[in-house]
């Protein structure tokens, strides 16, 4: 697990080069040289790999010192601002190749300028927050514009992926105190299965159609928060770099906005601004409630975990060009006799979703979409929306999809009993892209 855990952040080092000084190149040098040089014995073949690892090591450990990755509060200076997607994209609850197609938004040298001048004596609040002491600076300006302090807390927004069905963000956070051990769910237990963390979120979004076709919507600008009703990301999945550092990727369903504003299309260009007013993790410690069973009587006990929380808020507005041309949609309008079947389905480089019909008076709740790969496995959810569905990894070139009963599917279907999904299915077919 510890493994799995640093992976990510030696691979950033091995694969970033820093600049360097003939002073830097020469101690690198020297320590190829003299491990080049050890003394060989009868296992002299077996030892020259041994060698080759410690050598970069050793290179890697020189480059570490001099990054002054040892000293905690420096550790947030390695750069991976713009290359968060590539360390953990594969490693989230909604996972895709993100990297191959994202925007930067947060440029990396930019950032890091900032940081250092920071380290210089300059306020480092106010060069995150996008202000600076010379030229005036707007909220618009590269600098600091997707990079924001409040308090403890720097939250910077590194890339951008866009598709029809959802925007996907990388995110840096960064604790100038440190985060607690216990948010480092996969190195501190045992028994977690997840391969990322999850820091979890309570924000506001705005969508800003000024620019669209008025007759879409109803006013200019739409604001989700809970105070409205309207859908809002809540949780980052991510990995701790340390303990300073947490790299995530934040999904904004387009489809749940879409529903809240009852249109069938959002314009393919608006302004995004993302409010996170507050996030908090979970700690190994739980206080204890009890509560009484209805049927039985029986009284349990209920363990919840207590939380550390973080305010703030940190407040980022975006430019959103949404790339149609990687989405495919096919309309199927098939249903069985009693009208349950499938209207059509959307296929996007990182997911795709089935679009059930439902008999008139049905309830949507008792119905549940289930879709198998070209091998008949059932895919994974793509984040927290059970009937939305990830294509990383897996061959989607064929699918098969099933409307069933959401009773039966759970009792019956789930996991390894999806054999039995043609057998119990009240309606399937088939897509081939």
């Amino acid at each position: 697990m510890k493994k799995e855990h640093v992976d990510p952040e030696l691979y950033e080092i091995l694969h970033f080069k820093p600049k360097t000084t003939p002073e830097i190149q020469d101690k690198i040098d020297d320590a190829y040289e003299r491990i080049r040089h050890g003394k060989e014995d009868r296992h002299s073949r077996k030892r020259r790999r041994a060698y080759f690892y410690l050598a970069s090591a050793a290179a890697v450990i020189f480059i570490l010192g001099f990054l002054g990755f040892s000293n905690p509060a420096l550790a947030g200076k390695i750069p991976f601002i713009g290359r968060i997607f590539r360390l953990i994209e594969n490693k989230v609850g909604y996972p895709g190749d993100f990297s191959s197609n994202s925007i930067p938004l947060a440029d990396p040298e930019t950032e890091n300028n900032d940081t250092a001048q920071a380290d210089d004596g300059t306020d480092r609040e106010n060069n995150a927050a996008g202000t600076n002491t010379g030229d005036s600076q707007t909220s618009e300006s590269k600098t600091g514009s997707y990079t924001q302090t409040n308090g403890d807390i720097t939250v910077t927004l590194s890339e951008a992926c866009y598709t029809e069905m959802a925007l996907y963000f990388s995110l840096e956070l960064y604790s100038e105190e440190g985060f607690p051990e216990d948010f480092c769910k996969i190195k501190t237990m045992e028994d977690y299965v997840l391969s990322y963390d999850n820091l979890y979120i309570r924000c506001s979004q705005e969508l800003d159609f000024s620019q669209a076709d008025p007759a879409l919507y109803i006013t200019d600008k739409v604001t989700c928060s809970a105070e409205y009703g309207l859908p809002t990301p809540h949780y980052i999945n991510g990995n701790y770099m340390d303990s300073h550092t947490f790299l995530g990727v934040i999904r904004i369903d387009i489809d749940e906005i879409k529903r809240a504003l009852n249109v069938d299309a959002l314009a393919p260009e608006f302004t995004y601004s993302l409010d996170i007013l507050e996030f908090w993790g979970e700690l190994n410690t739980y206080t204890e409630s009890t509560a009484t069973l209805p049927d039985t009587g029986e009284t349990i006990v209920l363990k919840d975990p207590e939380r550390k929380y973080y305010n703030g808020p940190w407040h980022f507005t975006v430019p959103v060009s949404i790339d149609q041309t990687q989405t495919i949609t096919k309309e199927i309008m098939e249903t069985n006799e009693e009208g349950v079947g499938i209207s059509r389905v959307t296929k996007t480089p990182y997911e795709i979703k089935a679009y059930e019909i439902l008999p008139d008076g049905a309830f949507n709740g008792d119905y549940f979409v289930s879709i198998t790969d070209a091998d008949g496995k059932i895919l994974e959810s793509q984040g927290e929306l059970a009937e939305v569905y990830s294509t990383y990894g897996r061959n989607t070139d064929t699918i098969h999809i099933y409307v069933v009963d959401y009773t039966t599917y759970m009792d019956e279907c789930r996991g390894k009993n999806a054999y039995l999904l043609p057998e119990k299915a009240l309606f399937h077919t088939t897509v081939n892209w």
